[in-house]
């Protein structure tokens, strides 16, 4: 059970999830809201890559504390949680719905061992900082989304979700084969 709902934050899941809802708010005419969706997703899985390939370069370290910052706690809040943000102009449920998920998809990780306490909080703060700067160049003033626009949103989250959901890209073992390639060039001093 846990796993599976961890399995709902795998880039293979929430890759296709946001991309279907870049291309619904475009069909629907909403570029503005498009743009924002697309620059903050892309923002915030490059910076979450970048930090990864950083702290994993130069191998995993005696005693683990802050090696991989958790890409799904980070991801599922991301796609989820700026549903959220598309579907609510309230800042504090979506803030609430956001730290939720934060702690829901953490846990799992944490759960699993695949991930620290220190590196879920990582991949959270990123997660529920991302859906909040989302929710703000949204903007409070904003129209609704029309009820269309919303249903096919959350229909092709449910939809995506549930067909991929078990596929894995396996994205970290290509981002530490990567970082330690890195870690040859660059300043590596194990602690």
């Amino acid at each position: 059970m846990i796993g599976a709902f961890s399995d709902f934050a795998d880039q293979a899941v929430v890759g296709p999830v946001e991309i279907s809802v870049f291309l619904i708010l475009l069909l629907a005419g909403r570029r503005k809201d498009a743009l924002a969706w697309a620059g903050v997703m892309v923002t915030a899985s490059t910076f979450i890559l970048l930090l990864k390939l950083w702290c994993e370069r130069c191998g995993v370290p005696h005693q683990r504390i802050l090696y991989s910052p958790s890409g799904h706690t980070m991801g599922g809040t991301l796609a989820y949680g700026g549903l959220l943000a598309l579907l609510c102009r309230n800042r504090w449920i979506v803030l609430a719905g956001a730290c939720a998920l934060a702690i829901g998809f953490g846990v799992t990780r944490v759960w699993l061992q695949v991930h620290t306490v220190p590196e879920v909080i990582v991949g959270g703060v990123i997660g529920v900082g991302s859906v909040m700067i989302l929710h703000r160049l949204l903007g409070r003033q904003r129209s609704p989304l029309s009820p269309q626009a919303a249903f096919f949103s959350i229909a092709a989250a449910l939809i995506i979700g549930s067909a991929l959901h078990g596929y894995r890209l396996s994205a970290e073992a290509w981002i530490e084969k990567i970082s330690h390639i890195l870690g040859g060039y660059l300043s590596c001093t194990r602690v």
